[in-house]
């Protein structure tokens, strides 16, 4: 089988990856393994702020233009409702805070995300925030595991298929590169975590941290919010809730533990009154890297060899447009931001 492209990995990376190469009617093929990616357990919230300093994400405003639309898009694709558009109150713990509210809302960017008005403490039923909600607008949640599920059967059924690639069976060739019986022009590793195995890349920094989470049932709370205390909680439909997460640098296991669950719950309990009753706890690797920033490019060697990784906890808020910049670099050479591009750590870590 001769294709135009190869991609490694189905989480929200590859998948998007593959709705670039989709839409402009290349040949591809996705090879991911059976195992859920972090991206399915994730809690799908776009959010264009750094909500503990009140600060914005880097490059915030590019990346929620392209965000939203280009997922209105694929809801369409699919035909479910895979995006919510819903605000995020923050809790204020302070006078202090609300007044440090009050300045970044009137500061640009942050003056389009963060409302002026305070919300009323009274807001919520079961909520305790005795200095009231601060609000973002233009956030969202988008329902991860149920985009990618369907996104898999729907557009690409035949382009996918389940199978952990082994990189020592891959044959890098000047003008191709092969696997088994595909034979592909170039080959994208949108592996998350697992990178780190990969052998063309793992000189790269990618850390990881562990994150669990809770799901959590509560009759009482309002499912048309995102809270956000000492961690979010955010509403799935049917009066569910993804509570977390934690961040483990250490334990580089899925395994979920007892400490991780009592940390959560204590955090969770510092703001949430209403009864509720834990229905899962879950735990994944996130794909971190040591500067925070995503993981573009071509490898130094070989020059049909890419890499989209590293996205951590804005994997969909980025993702869409990371996958944009990629393909504008491989297909037309447009130059990727230098932040973001995997040159970077070619000196300090790369070696021949």
């Amino acid at each position: 089988m001769k294709i135009d492209t190869l991609i490694v990995g189905f989480g929200i990376a590859g998948m998007n990856y593959s709705e670039q190469l989709r839409r402009r009617k290349k040949s591809f093929v996705v090879m991911a393994p059976s195992e859920k990616s972090a991206s399915h357990m994730a809690a799908g919230i776009i959010n264009p702020t750094v909500l503990k300093r009140f600060k914005p994400v880097w490059k915030a405003e590019e990346f929620l233009n392209y965000a939203l639309p280009f997922y209105d898009e694929l809801e369409a694709l699919v035909q479910t409702n895979v995006i919510h558009l819903l605000p995020i109150h923050r809790i204020l713990n302070s006078i202090q805070e609300q007044n440090e509210w009050g300045i970044a809302a009137s500061v640009p960017p942050l003056d389009n995300y963060l409302n002026k008005e305070l919300v009323t403490a009274k807001k919520h039923l079961g909520i305790v925030a005795p200095f009231a909600y601060g609000e973002l607008i233009q956030t969202a949640r988008v329902d991860n595991e149920v985009l990618l599920t369907l996104y898999q059967k729907k557009m690409i059924p035949d382009q996918f298929v389940e199978h952990k690639l082994n990189h020592q069976a891959l044959e890098i060739h000047k003008e191709y590169i092969k696997y088994q019986d595909i034979q592909a022009d170039k080959i994208v590793f949108c592996e998350g975590y697992q990178g780190i195995k990969n052998p063309y890349f793992n000189y790269l920094p990618l850390m990881g941290s562990k994150g669990e989470i809770l799901v959590i049932e509560c009759d009482t709370l309002n499912e048309e919010v995102i809270f956000k205390g000492p961690i979010f909680l955010s509403p799935m439909g049917e009066h569910k809730f993804w509570v977390g997460a934690t961040f483990d640098r250490v334990d580089k296991t899925t395994q979920v533990t007892e400490i991780g669950k009592h940390w959560l719950l204590s955090k969770l309990n510092q703001f949430l009154k209403s009864p509720f009753q834990i229905l899962q706890h879950k735990a994944q690797i996130r794909a971190t890297v040591s500067d925070r920033r995503p993981l573009l490019g071509r490898h130094p060697r070989y020059d049909n060899v890419y890499v989209l990784n590293g996205l951590g906890t804005r994997g969909v808020l980025m993702s869409p447009l990371l996958s944009h910049w990629l393909f504008e670099f491989i297909e037309i050479n447009q130059k990727l931001p230098p932040e973001a591009d995997i040159k970077r750590f070619e000196n300090k870590y790369f070696r021949n």
